[in-house]
């Protein structure tokens, strides 16, 4: 059974109520494998309770048992029901005097508790993904859902939502486990005051991590959690703008939070083996920031970096080779409180020398020797705590010595010079680390410079010799030299020319490419013409001839020439109509060509409605039409509106059915003419006017202020006169039918 099939069942059986009822009790919980033997692996679901949510909702943690789906690739295999091992450890991160004072043991301060439940799993064989879902089914007595709690704020309607994380794992060659994690998910922190916090994270296996922050999940659906605006799953953290930073190589984020807040926030590790994705593990945390802190924590500033080039946070990238890293730690104590350092994973044979520990003026100096040291990630973790009270000064920072291989630099030309334009070239770098500087130089002139973080950089480069240097910093260059030369075929396009018949002849003249390049004729055969050719305008059809072109080094090959003599077009007016009344408008149409020009301009008016042209006639009169076609060959024609009768009659129609079926559903003076008066007006048999108009075009429909009107006769007046003087005065009757 498909993954996406499987969850939709589960979400069918939510529907019908007999799945877990949801709560609003989980601050966070992280989703963990660890390898154990041969096939078989530790499946291990970590939850932070909210110590003020509902007590019986709470107290369900303790008889949990969870649910963890397993997945090969996408289908359905099993899933996993987890047993305790951890209940109810309070992590609430207030000072140890002020535990008493959280929600955990009915106090102000909010209060977290951790409970652990894992269970093995022996998978039948080896896979590219096995998908481990924690879908919020925490199973076992009190059928409740792993609900977020209703304290979040940066999630719409976070108390309906459930948690749901996942861990994968690429067993296909080789074991793995997850890496763990040395700092609770559930800091506090105090508003307007700069904040460091690193999850900690430490893999068994000595893997590389990269960490992104994705959207949190909600169980009812398997979709993202709607965000209130502006947050999102990179960016969930209240702050003033630009002061929220994440460093995806070591997790590290650095902000500054500007209001009173529950963040949720979701990050996902990946773990990489020899450049291999090998696994992913995700942790749903919550950042507290409270309002009632009365203390400005320590804050630590890299300093005396003795190489390489400090990035991100808390990031030193030095290259391969480096003999040595040196730099410092300054710390700043507006408090005046102890400090107490301690650090972790320090990596290789470094060193991290403390001094003045637990004083209020520390010193920390990091060293390493790593003119042998591989490229890799080196990550290490330093925790400062003080004894401030009641929110827990507590911070985890992450140190990151990125050791990257000399860059490796490559050149190829993507488009030659054809001997008229510069080369266009690509420059190809690997390795060193981003941003990297790359220097292209003549001679001993710098040509152009750029900032490459793709690892791709285009350009053009003429003729000549040039030296690129591609570098992170002074002691990770790379340097290669490359020569342009003219090459490739002379960019000529075939030369196609339309001639009118009978136009005079002319010779066909090529402009060189450049000044000096050669041109050579040759006739439709390739023989050669000593003669730029003369087309033969006197007949309809097409000629050929191909000519070659040499500049420098490069040459056109043959290129075909070809002249197209077109006959005249033919100009027609398809407007003329057989009869003409006095005063009758006649719109212009012509056929023949791509555009028309009529004459007299006089004569010619506009259609301010259509745009279409027309003309009025009222006196004999004679239009020309000027037509030309696509290949700029002209004719011309005309037309003379002379037979022009002084047309003048009316008649009246005596019933019509206003049914709306299209016919006959109107009443009106028929006229046969143009009309310079027209008057009509309609009564019902008491005289009362129910219709008037004064345009020959308008119908009475058989309506009287919007109205239908009664079956019956109704009687008309009408008075019109034409545009040939006659006058017309008619009274009648019509019948209405329905």
């Amino acid at each position: 059974m498909s993954r996406k099939l499987y969850r939709l069942l589960l979400l069918l059986l939510c529907v019908a109520g007999s799945y877990r009822s949801s709560a609003t009790h989980i601050y966070g919980g992280e989703l963990l494998y660890t390898y154990v033997s041969a096939n078989k692996y530790l499946v291990t679901l970590t939850v932070y309770g909210d110590c003020s949510a509902d007590s019986a909702i709470f107290h369900s943690l303790y008889s949990a048992a969870p649910i963890v789906d397993v997945y090969n690739s996408g289908l359905y295999y099993g899933s996993i029901t987890l047993k305790a091992t951890l209940l109810g450890l309070e992590v609430s991160p207030v000072c140890p005097a002020q535990l008493h004072n959280t929600s955990c043991n009915g106090g102000t301060l909010p209060g977290v508790k951790k409970f652990v439940y894992s269970d093995t799993i022996i998978l039948p064989e080896k896979s590219l993904d096995w998908q481990f879902i924690f879908g919020g089914n925490m199973g076992g007595l009190g059928s409740i859902q792993a609900g977020r709690s209703n304290h979040i704020t940066n999630v719409l309607n976070a108390g309906t939502t459930v948690m749901q994380i996942e861990a994968d794992l690429n067993d296909s060659t080789g074991n793995n486990s997850s890496p763990v994690y040395s700092a609770v998910p559930t800091p506090f922190y105090c508003i307007n005051q700069l904040e460091q916090y690193s999850q900690g994270a430490i893999d068994p296996d000595g893997d590389s991590l990269a960490f992104e922050l994705v959207n949190a999940i909600d169980a009812n659906g398997g979709s993202s959690v709607n965000y209130r605006s502006p947050f999102t799953g990179s960016k969930p953290v209240s702050t003033a703008v630009g002061n929220f930073l994440f460093d995806p190589l070591n997790g590290q984020v650095t902000f500054t939070p500007d209001v009173v807040q529950d963040a949720l926030v979701v990050c996902r590790v990946s773990e990489y083996r020899k450049g291999v994705l090998i696994g992913t593990s995700e942790r749903e945390m919550t950042f507290v920031v409270l309002n009632n802190c009365n203390n400005t924590p320590p804050a630590v500033t890299l300093q005396d970096v003795s190489t390489g080039r400090v990035t991100g946070n808390n990031v030193i990238n030095i290259c391969v080779g480096t003999s040595n890293l040196r730099f410092d730690l300054g710390f700043s104590n507006p408090e005046g409180s102890d400090i107490t350092l301690s650090n972790s994973t320090l990596p290789g044979a470094s060193t991290l020398n403390i001094g003045g520990n637990n004083t209020p003026t520390p010193s920390a100096s990091f060293e390493w020797v790593t003119g042998s040291v591989p490229s890799g990630i080196y990550t290490f973790y330093l925790t400062l705590q003080t004894d401030h009270c009641p929110i827990e000064d507590k911070q985890t920072i992450a140190y990151t010595i990125n050791i990257a291989s000399v860059p490796q630099l490559s050149i190829q030309t993507l488009l030659s010079t054809e001997c008229v334009h510069d080369a266009y070239v690509e420059y190809d770098i690997k390795y060193g680390f981003p941003p990297r500087t790359l220097n292209v130089m003549e001679g001993s002139a710098l040509y152009k410079s750029y900032i490459d973080t793709t690892g791709v950089v285009r350009d053009s480069l003429p003729v000549g010799v040039f030296i690129a240097i591609v570098s992170s910093d002074t002691l990770c260059a790379a340097t290669q030299t490359y020569t342009v030369k003219d090459s490739g075929t002379l960019p000529l396009a075939p030369i196609i020319r339309n001639y009118c018949i009978d136009v005079p002849d002319s010779v066909i003249d090529v402009e060189p490419i450049r000044p000096g390049a050669l041109i050579n004729w040759y006739n439709l055969n390739l023989s050669p013409a000593y003669f730029a050719p003369v087309p033969n305008t006197k007949k309809v059809g097409t000629q050929t001839w191909f000519f070659t072109e040499q500049y420098r080094v490069c040459s056109s090959g043959y290129v075909p020439v070809i002249a197209t003599v077109h006959a005249l077009p033919a100009a027609q007016i398809i407007s003329i109509p057989p009869t003409i009344c006095l005063g009758d408008t006649i719109y212009l149409a012509g056929a023949g060509g791509v555009t028309y020009v009529w004459s007299p301009q006089n004569e010619i008016l506009n259609d301010s409605v259509t745009g279409r042209l027309y003309i009025r006639v009222l006196v004999p009169t004679t239009i020309q039409l000027n037509v030309t076609d696509e290949y700029g060959c002209t004719d011309s024609t005309y037309a003379s509106y002379k037979n022009i009768e002084y047309c003048c009659t009316f008649s009246y129609p005596n019933a019509f059915t206003p049914n709306g079926d299209g016919k006959n559903d109107g009443f009106k003076v028929i006229t046969f003419g143009n009309m310079m008066n027209y008057h009509l007006m309609i009564f019902n048999r008491w005289g009362q006017m129910v219709f008037e108009t004064f345009d020959p075009e308008a119908y009475w429909t058989g309506k009287f202020k919007g109205l239908p009107c009664d079956i019956g006769t109704y009687f008309f007046y009408f008075k019109g006169q034409c545009l040939t003087g006659r006058v017309e005065e008619s009274k009648g009757d019509v019948i209405l039918i329905r």
